[in-house]
């Protein structure tokens, strides 16, 4: 009787640890910009962290059952609520840790930000014939796990001395420090280039919610030089969001 009161408890204990495991898991490797390419971030909270969760579930349910003496449906309950507690409790102390360690958005006044820009493409480069967002998009890179689209408004566009302007805007997620603006234009092979930000702090402040200089393209997707007149140029200005 009293395996049978033991084995329910840690198997109880081992569902409440799995869903907790989902739940912290999921949160935690959004934090942590684990990618959904393939599916894989939702492979390790289901395939990795809820059978975690799991086993620690019933580990701590084994131990807190076999050390309380209490009889009974009341020695039951206390030891379950205890049990269930303890994995709460354990499961929030991880994610406490976890999210002090992670990379968290740059903030202003307590406002998250998004980096407005302004694209300069060249006359050099031919614009395609219908503006869209798979002829026209622009991504905020910094690593690979932090490659992020903007949204560009097509709308916006304007003309001037063959120059084209484009606006968009991307939520700043991190504090790197080596960022790019990544804009491809079409499918020629000068027009899909790294624009560099390293003028933007890791940290932005208020005094980078002024438009930057134009800074220009220094090199192709391939990584070759871009030559003068086909450098694209790009100025930005941090907003908080409201």
């Amino acid at each position: 009787m009293r395996f049978l009161r033991t084995f329910a408890i840690g198997v109880i204990t081992a569902v409440a640890g799995m869903f907790l495991a989902i739940f912290v898991s999921d949160y935690l490797t959004r934090l942590y910009r684990v990618s959904d390419m393939e599916g894989q971030r939702g492979m390790a909270v289901i395939f990795l962290f809820a059978p975690l969760g799991l086993i620690v579930g019933f580990v701590i349910g084994l131990i807190v059952a076999f050390r309380t003496r209490m009889s009974g449906f009341i020695g039951f309950m206390k030891a379950q609520g205890l049990s269930i507690l303890i994995t709460i409790v354990l499961a929030a102390a991880v994610a406490a840790f976890l999210w002090l360690g992670a990379d968290k958005p740059p903030k202003i006044d307590g406002k998250e930000l998004v980096l407005e820009f302004e694209l300069k493409i060249p006359p050099a480069i031919q614009l395609p014939a219908e503006l869209n967002d798979y002829t026209v998009h622009t991504s905020l890179y910094a690593n690979n796990k932090e490659n992020r689209y903007a949204n560009i408004d097509l709308k916006s566009a304007t003309k001037q001395d063959g120059y084209v302007t484009i606006q968009g805007t991307v939520a700043l997620i991190s504090h790197s420090r080596d960022r790019s603006l990544f804009a491809s234009i079409g499918n020629g092979p000068s027009a899909s280039q790294f624009i560099d930000l390293r003028g933007l702090p890791s940290a932005p402040s208020k005094e980078n919610e002024t438009w930057s200089d134009w800074t220009f393209a220094t090199q192709r997707a391939d990584l070759t030089p871009v030559p003068d007149r086909e450098r694209i140029a790009v100025r930005y200005r941090v907003r908080p969001v409201e």
